[in-house]
């Protein structure tokens, strides 16, 4: 028996209705722990129940949701543990991404990583960090940052896997954006790895590696927790 062709329009609500509750779940609109329960998240969103049960399945395969037997889905909680497996495997494989693209790099992969500094220091010069809206469109610069500097890695598959690693990991980063922490500094790090990686120097992919960790470190100390190796 051939299977039915998922209909289009059903589809869009359901990437939709994952689309959006990523984002909330990512940017702290869903707060870590929170029960999903169907009825709330068809009033929060104005969706049907189908479209909202097919993105919350899709979710949880991603990571981004929990699914615990019959207590049903919710948001994943914030732990030292889940925080050290996304950031180790992020150092594992963002710098091999990284030695990739500058590999097969060109003027327009160049070009893209000067355009994306240049965006991220501009939202640090107006920072806001008691401003949610300001924190969501610091974060999307952040992150347009990180893509343009592996952007020229000719795997897909790899490419993908950074992006979900990141996406997990933007969670533990909101906590510390909204914290007070050192701009300038901050700025002066992607500063210099953007001019290490511009240059293609060997040491490079290791800066990237560093500063992966350097956040974590970070957020476990909000968190009260030590650092690895601590």
């Amino acid at each position: 028996m051939i299977d039915n062709p998922p209909d289009p329009d059903a589809l869009t609500l359901s990437e939709a209705a994952a689309r959006r509750l990523r984002q909330d779940i990512v940017g702290g609109g869903l707060p870590p722990a929170t029960k999903l329960r169907l009825r709330d998240l068809t009033a929060r969103y104005g969706l049907g129940a189908t479209p909202l049960r097919e993105a919350l399945a899709r979710l949880a395969a991603e990571g981004f949701v929990v699914l615990e037997g019959q207590k049903g889905f919710s948001v994943p909680p914030v732990t030292r543990a889940h925080l050290l497996d996304v950031t180790r495997s992020r150092q594992v494989v963002e710098p091999e991404a990284l030695r990739l693209a500058m590999a097969a790099g060109s003027a327009a992969w160049e070009d893209g990583i000067v355009a994306s500094l240049s965006l991220l220091r501009h939202e640090i010069a107006r920072r806001d960090p008691a401003s949610d809206p300001w924190l969501d469109v610091y974060e999307a610069r952040h992150h347009r940052f990180h893509r343009a500097l592996i952007a020229a890695c000719p795997l897909p598959s790899l490419l993908r896997f950074c992006d979900d690693l990141y996406l997990q990991k933007t969670r533990y980063r909101r906590l510390m954006e909204s914290a007070h922490q050192d701009w300038p500094r901050m700025l002066a790090v992607h500063e210099a790895l953007a001019e290490a990686v511009l240059a293609r120097t060997e040491d490079a992919p290791v800066l990237l590696a560093a500063h992966i960790g350097t956040t974590a470190e970070h957020v476990l100390a909000l968190l009260g927790e030590a650092p690895p190796g601590a």
